[in-house]
C-alpha cells in the first residue's frame, strides 16, 4: 500500500511539470508609458552693456553681463569737445533673447510705459529711448561638449523695425507658421545721440533736451513671447 501511494504522488508531480511546460508563454508584453506637457512657448535673457559704441556689431565682445538697464548720468558734450545740443547715455545695452517656442508659431514684444522722473515726475521723450531689433546667423547654442551657430532666419520669419521703445508690444521678432523653431535674437536699448553728420539715431527719435528736468529717470521694460 505504501509503494502504491509513493508512485500515484510520482506520477502527480510528472504531471504539473508536464502541464507548466506545455503552457509556457514564448513573448512577453510589458507596458511602458511617457507624459509630454504641453508647454507655452517661453523665453530666457542675457543682459549685455555696452560703452564702446559695439564697432564690430558683437554684442558679445567688449561688453559685460548685468542684471538690468542702469545708464547711469547723462552727458551732453561730444567726442572732440562741443555739446551735442541733447543729453544722451554713452552706455547701450543689448539684450539676447533665447526663444522655447516648443514647435508652435510666436511673437517677442517689448513694452515701456516711460522713463518718469521719480521726484518731478517729468518723463523723458518717447522717442529718446530706442530699441533696435537684430538677427544674428553667427549666434551660437552651446551646449556641453559642443556649439552651433543657428544660422539664417527661417523662410516666413521677420523682425520688428527700429523706433521708439516707449511703446506697448512693440514687435522684436515674428516667427514661421508651422513647426516654429527656437532662435536668439538681439534687442538693443539705448538713449543716443545723433549719428554722425546729424543722422537720427532711429525712426521717431526725440532728443532729450538740455532744458530736462534734473532727475533721476526710471521704468520698466517688459519682453513676452506669445503664440501667434
Amino acid at each position: 500500500m505504501k509503494k502504491l501511494v509513493i508512485l500515484i504522488v510520482g506520477i502527480a508531480m510528472f504531471g504539473l511539470l508536464a502541464t507548466a511546460d506545455c503552457f509556457a508563454a514564448n513573448q512577453v508584453n510589458i507596458s511602458a508609458s511617457a507624459v509630454i506637457d504641453n508647454h507655452s512657448p517661453e523665453i530666457d535673457v542675457t543682459i549685455l552693456k555696452f560703452t564702446d559704441g559695439n564697432p564690430d556689431n558683437d554684442p558679445w565682445t567688449g561688453s559685460t553681463e548685468v542684471s538690468s538697464m542702469d545708464f547711469g548720468t547723462l552727458v551732453s558734450s561730444i567726442s572732440g569737445g562741443g555739446s551735442s545740443g541733447l543729453w544722451y547715455s554713452t552706455a547701450g545695452f543689448c539684450v539676447v533673447i533665447f526663444t522655447q517656442p516648443y514647435g508652435k508659431p510666436y511673437e517677442v514684444k517689448s513694452t515701456c510705459n516711460g522713463l518718469v522722473g521719480q521726484t518731478t515726475a517729468a518723463t523723458l521723450p518717447a522717442g529718446s529711448f530706442g530699441l533696435t531689433p537684430v538677427y544674428s546667423a553667427d549666434d551660437e547654442w552651446q551646449w556641453d561638449g559642443g556649439s552651433a551657430a543657428q544660422g539664417p532666419m527661417p523662410a516666413g520669419a521677420s523682425l520688428g523695425s527700429a523706433g521708439p521703445a516707449i511703446a506697448t508690444d512693440k514687435l522684436i521678432y515674428s516667427s514661421e507658421s508651422g513647426t516654429a523653431t527656437a532662435r536668439i535674437l538681439q534687442a538693443y536699448y539705448g538713449l543716443p545721440p545723433y549719428k554722425a553728420g546729424g543722422a537720427d539715431p532711429h525712426p521717431g527719435f526725440e532728443p532729450i533736451p538740455l532744458t530736462q528736468a534734473p532727475d533721476t529717470y526710471t521704468g520698466t521694460v517688459t519682453i513676452t513671447i506669445s503664440q501667434k
